[in-house]
């Protein structure tokens, strides 16, 4: 993939865990593969550390085996071919840890470096990866040209250190053909040993270099421009104007269900124009009086139309309006400080229902107090 200067001057912000992830369902990871030839190479000398001996041994064996001359299979071709196809397979049994680690460590090194993905989205066939000017884009990128370099320093390095083996051991290699067989081996898989360890010392300073190099390469082809991560955030998020207007439908819909309770207040006390909450107690219930609405304003000028519509009693006490607008929330209970303020309230309301049947004298309005710190215009004075 390969972006214009002008794309890449714009990705500036680093990429969403969303991003990421879908990376990641794609293929895209970060690989290494200095890493995995260091896990190569280091299990390899240390399978050759281990199992060095006995796979002398066991080659030795089989020497003396294939070399032994046998009558009998010179009779029978069947035998013949029996005795090649055993031989095979102890060749193949010996081999094959030597061989295995190797894989294993560099399979391992691999997907500690980028993890374990399951997708076939990178083999999948692309007719974009033909255009021959992307192509070309992508060998002379800058990514293209670092690797290029990376590659010759660590050629180079490789070949001077084996150079440097093979011109201090040049006198011991010629000396294997007056060995004897064992003695042969034995110092042949030390000189190996030897060399392996001296190239995975390259190889691992190269490997250390190159795994946090890639996984910054991946960080920073994923950046984001701003543009991006909007569209990112209304994807995941919802476009702000549509959540905007669902917020707005859900307040007018509460504020709906808060004006249908006005009706089964009990009382509605004012301030007497900024504020109005209303009160609904139920007397077969165990819990204390309820605000069911509230408002200040034009709100609070539209509860009382409706507390009037509905003949609820309205009740002017402004620090109560006051407290109960600042401290109490819509369908809560009052509380505890405000018990005697609105038992007041309460005793009012049953008085005047007593005189609308006729059982009464019209109460007089109580003067209602509220407890120090509940009234807000007290923190204003």
């Amino acid at each position: 993939m390969s972006d214009s200067s002008e794309d890449r001057d714009e990705r500036q912000l680093p990429a969403s865990e969303r991003k990421l992830q879908k990376a990641r369902e794609d293929g895209q990871v970060p690989r290494s593969r200095e890493a995995a030839h260091a896990a190569a190479l280091m299990a390899a000398c240390l399978t050759m550390a281990l199992y060095g001996p006995a796979f002398a041994q066991r080659t030795l064996d089989l020497v003396r085996s294939a070399l032994r001359f046998d009558r009998e299979l010179t009779r029978d071709p069947q035998l013949a071919l029996t005795a090649a196809g055993t031989l095979a397979g102890e060749a193949l049994m010996a081999v094959l840890p030597v061989v295995i680690a190797p894989i294993l460590a560099a399979t391992l090194a691999t997907l500690a470096v980028g993890g374990l993905v399951f997708t076939f989205k990178p083999v999948t066939p692309d007719l974009t990866r033909l255009d021959p000017m992307k192509g070309l884009g992508r060998i002379f990128s800058k990514n293209a040209l670092v690797d290029l370099g990376k590659l010759a320093l660590i050629s180079l390095a490789v070949g001077l250190v084996g150079a440097w083996i093979v011109s201090d051991g040049l006198h011991r290699f010629a000396a294997y053909a007056g060995m004897p067989l064992p003695a042969a081996l034995a110092a042949a898989g030390s000189d190996l040993r030897s060399g392996l360890f001296a190239v995975f010392g390259v190889v691992l300073v190269a490997a250390l270099a190159d795994a946090p190099l890639q996984m910054f390469r991946h960080r920073k082809q994923l950046m984001m421009t701003p543009q991006e991560a909007k569209q990112e955030y209304k994807e995941s998020e919802g476009d702000p104007h549509v959540k905007g207007k669902r917020r707005q439908m859900q307040r007018e819909m509460s504020r709906g269900r808060m004006l249908s309770a006005v009706a089964q207040a009990n009382v509605v006390v004012t301030n007497p124009t900024h504020y109005a909450v209303a009160l609904r107690y139920d007397e077969n219930g165990s819990g204390a009086p309820r605000v069911v609405a509230k408002g200040a304003d034009l709100m609070a000028a539209r509860i009382r139309e409706l507390a009037a519509e509905s003949n609820v009693p309205l009740l002017e006490a402004p620090p109560l309006a006051r407290a109960l607008y600042k401290h109490v929330e819509i369908d809560q209970e009052i509380p505890a400080a405000l018990y005697a303020a609105v038992a007041q309230v309460l005793a009012w309301v049953y008085q005047l229902e007593q005189f609308a049947s006729g059982r009464g004298v019209r109460p007089k309005e109580p003067g209602i107090a509220v407890p120090a710190g509940m009234d807000p215009l007290e923190a204003d004075r």
